[in-house]
């Protein structure tokens, strides 16, 4: 090959592993089957999923927000109260979390 022909490689992210990125991480099926479920609130979330700690939800929440799986809205109650809602995007990934949930169950040890 001459000098300056050199063919640029770049490697290609694959759509699945965009997936995994966004389910990846600790109690992230859990806070989103939640969501889903209907468990709207920060406080109810975080009573409802065992083991969970304030600074991961709050993170994981924040997670969620920035890559668009859920949206946050503010109450204006006193004090004031947030509420999360799945976007399109987050409502998508709803058979994606049943399946890994049956697979589990159906290979559990």
């Amino acid at each position: 090959m001459e000098p300056g022909n050199e063919t640029i490689i770049t490697k290609s992210i694959c759509p699945a592993r965009k997936a995994l990125n966004v389910l990846k991480g600790k109690f992230t099926l859990e806070i989103l089957s939640e969501i889903i479920d209907g468990n709207l609130h920060y406080g109810s979330l975080l009573r409802s999923i065992d083991g969970m700690n304030p600074r991961i939800l709050a993170q994981r929440l924040h997670e969620f927000e920035k890559i668009g799986v859920l949206s946050r809205k503010v109450i204006p109650t006193n004090p004031p109260q947030v509420e999360y809602r799945m976007t399109e995007k987050g409502t998508s990934l709803r058979k994606i979390a049943k399946e890994m949930k049956s697979w589990g169950e159906k290979f559990e040890e």
